[in-house]
This record gives structure tokens, C-alpha cells and sequence, in this order.
């Protein structure tokens, strides 16, 4: 199975301060706020030591995917800059066959601000990603023995999103949507709701994605949902994760550990998820390898994980 991801191309921009920093800077901790490109890019200069990463959550995962064995290929939209040929670069030593437009805009950038106590202040400035939906998709990114990795801020534009949709279901793939959002998510719920019987496999959400979708706590909104279409996966950070797919539910725990960096790990546990499918894995084993590959993904800021740990976690989720 070849792993496609369409999504937001980000420059992740990390750096660990202290609990006064982000107010010095004029952002509350613990906030997300979206700036200008050239305001972001000003603060980056002023990080102490920054750590770069090609991220967004599509292309986290594809690179994870990629480093799990899988074929991946993704699709998102990057600069004419030195940021967009580092991205590119990133990505294709991991193994991601790098399907990227460029834009006139700057790359975009996401910079977290992490403290010692594991919490983020998050600052982004989209610029060159939002470029990806002037296109329609390329046809040949679809076809048999493929799955569709598709991130839920592309529903921005609702003619792309739901363009992706139509050319992988004609193709007769997979399609696993993870919906990242909660602001939109609150904005699209009932397109949302409406598309996921007709279109979508695998749902993957964080709780409080999960709970605006259904308006629901979560064990309601699973049996609310558990028989709509796709199968369920609910992310519960330190209470591990959930699957729910008509009459089957499991939930899957993980060990109490102290992030150095939450950047990319719910879309590592995505990816490892997935690969566990394409391996043939029941899905308890799935669960289970996608919170070992999420712990993995803690470990380190952004997503600089030695693929020989990724390949010994799969290992220690043996049946």
C-alpha cells in the first residue's frame, strides 16, 4: 500500500524557553495565534537555538509512514525559498516521494514555543501552504493500492477537500481523515457528519475534535457514530487511544512518559496505525503500535526520530 498524504506543507519551527518568553513576546502561553509570514519570520530570527522540521500533519505522517517501510508520496504546497528546498530535501531523505507546487508566497512556517513543563505557545503564519488548493489535485496521485491521508484544515476549501475525495473513492481507495482542526471542525460539523458515511474509512481525532463533532462526551459519541461508516480513532494524549467500528471497541493505554515535544505525535501515531493496516494488523495491534510510534515521536523536538527506533517499536508491539 502506498501512503498518499495532502495537506498544509509547514516549516516547523521549534524552541525550548522559559515560562516568561512567549509573554515577553506578546503571546499568552498555552495559545495558538496566527500572524503575518514576515511578522513570524521576524521572531523566529530571535528563538534560541531553533530546531527546523518539515512538518504539517500529512507530511508527518508520510514521513513516518515512509520510515515504517511504507511507500508514501505528498502533496502540499512550499516556497520558492530556502525553507521549500530544505522541506523538499527533508522529506525525500526520508523516503517521501515529494509531490510539491511552489508558490510565490514564503514557505509557511509553525513555531512552538515549548516550556519546561511541556507546555506550547503556538505561532503560524500559513503563507505558501494555503497556495495548494488554487489547483485541482493531479489525477495521478490516486489509483488502486493506494490509501488517501487526508488533513482535515484543507476543508478551508470545501471544492478541493471534497475533489480529493471523489478522485480516491473513483480510484477505490482508503481514505483515512484526521481532523486537526477544532475551529473548523466546529465550522464544518455538519458537512462533516454528512460526508463521513460516504466517503471516509478511518477517522482519527483528538477527544476535543471528537467531542465537537458529535457534541457528545466520548463514550456517547462513539456509540452515537460507532455503525455511521469509517471506523474510529480517538486520540486520548496520556490515556492512549480508542478504536470503535460498529460492535468492536477497544481502547489501548500507554506508558506515562514527560514529553520533550508534542510537535507531530498524534500524526505519528497516524502513521503507525496505518502501517500496522497495511501490514494486515488486527486493529488492537494497530493501536498499539501507534502509541509506541507516538512515544517515540515525544522523545525528540519535532519529528527527528532515529528510524531505528521506529523499526525496534514495531518490534516490541509483537502479538
Amino acid at each position: 500500500m502506498e501512503f498518499v498524504g495532502i495537506g498544509n506543507a509547514l516549516m516547523d519551527v521549534i524552541a525550548f524557553v522559559d515560562e516568561d518568553f512567549a509573554p515577553s513576546l506578546g503571546f499568552h502561553n498555552n495559545s495558538t495565534t496566527h500572524l503575518e509570514h514576515d511578522v513570524l519570520a521576524g521572531l523566529v530570527g530571535r528563538l534560541p537555538l531553533p530546531a527546523y522540521s518539515a512538518g504539517g500533519g500529512a507530511a508527518n505522517a508520510a514521513r513516518v509512514a515512509a520510515l515504517l517501510g511504507l511507500e508514501a508520496c505528498y502533496y502540499g504546497a512550499v516556497g520558492e525559498d530556502e525553507h521549500g528546498r530544505l522541506y523538499r530535501e527533508e522529506l525525500e531523505s526520508a523516503g517521501v516521494r515529494a509531490r510539491l507546487v511552489t508558490s510565490p508566497h514564503p514557505t509557511g512556517l509553525y513555531c512552538a514555543l515549548v516550556r519546561p513543563d511541556g507546555g506550547r505557545s503556538l505561532l503560524v503564519a500559513p503563507s505558501a501552504a494555503l497556495d495548494l488548493v488554487l489547483s485541482p489535485p493531479p489525477p495521478d496521485l490516486f489509483g488502486e493500492g493506494k490509501l488517501l491521508y487526508l488533513e482535515g484544515f484543507l476543508l478551508r476549501d470545501r471544492a478541493f477537500f471534497v475533489s480529493c475525495l471523489d478522485l480516491a473513492r473513483d480510484a477505490g481507495m482508503p481514505i483515512a481523515l484526521d481532523l486537526g482542526s477544532l475551529a473548523l471542525v466546529r465550522r464544518e460539523r455538519e458537512f462533516l457528519l454528512a460526508s463521513l458515511e460516504d466517503y471516509v474509512d478511518y477517522l482519527f481525532a483528538n477527544e476535543d475534535e471528537f467531542c465537537a463533532l458529535t457534541t457528545l462526551p466520548v463514550a456517547e459519541g462513539v456509540e452515537l457514530l460507532a455503525d455511521a461508516g469509517p471506523a474510529l480513532i480517538v486520540k486520548l494524549a496520556e490515556r492512549g487511544a480508542l478504536y470503535a467500528k460498529g460492535g468492536l471497541f477497544i481502547q489501548s493505554p500507554v506508558r506515562v512518559q514527560r514529553p520533550v515535544d508534542e510537535t507531530g505525535a498524534g500524526d505519528a501515531f497516524a502513521a503507525g496505525f496505518l502501517a500496522g493496516l497495511a501490514r494486515g494488523y488486527p486493529p488492537e495491534r494497530c493501536l498499539r503500535l501507534g502509541n509506541r510510534i507516538a512515544e517515540e515521536a515525544l522523545r525528540v523536538p519535532g519529528l527527528a526520530i532515529d528510524p531505528a527506533r521506529l523499526l525496534r517499536a514495531e518490534t516490541s508491539v509483537a502479538p
